[in-house]
């Protein structure tokens, strides 16, 4: 029996401020990963912005994610509870402090991906994945200076 190969791709990690829409930090790796390696390390390199909420989808509900963005962002977390979860100090704590009218404005993130598919092309053309890496990264921050020419 032959197993099935699972087709590489490069996975795009970004994190932006939902007010101006601009992408805050970026990070392109071959997938399929986990979302929880790129998280620790965006929340460290956002928190010079002094976020006052943090969203992210149920896939970063753990603990070491909650602890680093209320003891090093100092910000509030806005992450809803995966189905079992029943132990951890901020998951426990975050029952009380989420907000759905906060949480509503992550739908941002999805829109940004759209809008770097749609006018900047959702295909790598590049053959190695080193290069692929780079192109995707290239099209974040091309997505900035386009963003930019925007707001003003």
């Amino acid at each position: 029996m032959r197993r099935k190969e699972r087709k590489s791709y490069v996975k795009n990690h970004i994190s932006i401020d939902v007010d101006s829409r601009l992408i805050l930090h970026f990070a392109a790796q071959r997938g399929p990963r986990f979302d929880t390696r790129f998280a620790i390390a965006a929340i460290r390199n956002i928190k010079k912005y002094n976020p006052k909420y943090i969203l992210a989808d149920r896939a970063y509900d753990t603990e070491p994610i909650r602890k680093c963005i209320n003891e090093e962002a100092k910000a509030q977390d806005q992450i809803p509870l995966k189905t079992r979860a029943k132990t951890g100090h901020y998951r426990l704590k975050s029952k009380n402090t989420f907000k759905q009218e906060i949480y509503s404005r992550r739908n941002n993130v999805e829109s940004i991906f759209s809008v770097i598919k749609r006018i900047f092309n959702g295909t790598n053309r590049s053959r190695s994945l080193q290069l692929s890496n780079k192109e995707t990264k290239l099209k974040n921050t091309i997505y900035n200076i386009y963003r930019s020419t925007q707001i003003q």
